[in-house]
């Protein structure tokens, strides 16, 4: 760590993060959108769970259109739809947040051993531990909490976090 003139050893500087926070407001309400359709918790989707999946996500699709849109997503070939095949049949991939994705992963572990209890951090805890990192910013980590939070608390289950962490 540098030392300034004044004796002290300087803290890094949170580095302006290059994110499109809009981008992974979407990827974000895709992953939402498939939990809420996994009725099974299996983390697969059947054919009539993606359907209602797309309606919610306002794309009415008639249930051929469906299952051509399944089976041309089905990586696996097992009949159902991970939200991995579901984000690259979106076009996730391309929306270039990959750099945030690895951010992310170096932080569970740190993540992990600050949660509380409950496994829940806010955007506080989440910013004083990247700052740490001397990656984001108070108001950058604000902003990931906010596009993450499906609940609109405040706050991101390590769970939640590590998951989305993987599928960026």
């Amino acid at each position: 760590m540098a030392t300034p003139a004044g004796g002290r050893p300087s803290q890094p500087q949170p580095q302006q993060l290059s994110v499109d926070f809009e981008a992974l407001s979407y990827i974000s309400s895709l992953v939402e959108a498939f939990q809420a359709f996994d009725s099974d918790n299996d983390g697969r989707v059947t054919a009539p769970e993606l359907r209602g999946l797309l309606a919610s996500l306002g794309l009415d699709k008639p249930e051929h259109e469906v299952r051509d849109m399944l089976a041309r997503a089905d990586a696996d070939r097992d009949g159902k739809l991970s939200v991995e095949e579901l984000l690259d049949v979106m076009n996730a991939g391309q929306l270039g947040l990959g750099a945030l994705g690895a951010l992310l992963q170096s932080a569970v572990p740190a993540l992990e051993s600050a949660a509380g209890p409950d496994g829940v951090l806010g955007a506080d805890e989440l910013a004083r531990l990247l700052s740490v990192m001397g990656t984001a910013s108070v108001e950058d980590c604000m902003e990931i909490i906010a596009c993450m939070d499906g609940d609109g608390d405040g706050a991101i289950s390590v769970e939640e976090f590590r998951l989305m962490a993987q599928l960026l």
